[in-house]
């Protein structure tokens, strides 16, 4: 399967939604709470209109997104450098996961990261050991785990 990668455009915004809503779902049912259901069009929206949002095509047919942004000083988890990206978002739909997409994915932000020069920052729930385990094989740092509203994340970096 040969799979694009592009940024998200004003029209895909019902599919994102959809597609998030459904990974959402898939995840509740495995007790991985860290997304709300459903999901707000209008935090879409704006991240497409940033040009923050992207999408991963097979054939055309959207299946995944992820979203990449600037990202300040975050005292809480310790980011102490004004000049960061963040990645964000990352969803796969259920039946394309296991099959390479999401290296996909961290290797083409591991690029942007690199012409922008500047550290990558990512998240996820600190429950999620597979996701951990991934992140850390693809070739992020581990910089711990922080508290994040009623939940722990753990955080990773890219330099």
């Amino acid at each position: 399967m040969l799979y694009e990668i592009r940024l998200a455009e004003e029209d895909d915004i019902r599919i994102i939604a959809e597609l998030l809503n459904k990974v959402t779902l898939n995840l509740h049912r495995k007790n991985i709470n860290q997304w709300t259901y459903p999901w707000d069009f209008e935090e879409i929206n704006m991240d497409i209109k940033n040009k923050n949002s992207y999408v991963i095509t097979i054939d055309k047919l959207i299946i995944g997104t992820f979203s990449v942004k600037d990202m300040g000083i975050n005292e809480e988890l310790y980011i102490n450098g004004p000049n960061n990206l963040y990645l964000y978002r990352i969803a796969i739909l259920p039946e394309y996961q296991g099959k390479n997409i999401g290296l996909k994915v961290i290797n083409y932000v591991f690029q942007i990261s690199r012409n922008s020069r500047k550290k990558l920052y990512l998240d996820c729930w600190a429950g999620n050991i597979k996701l951990k385990e991934f992140y850390c094989k693809a070739g992020l740092d581990y910089c711990g785990d922080f508290q994040e509203e009623d939940y722990m994340i753990s955080v990773f970096k890219y330099e």
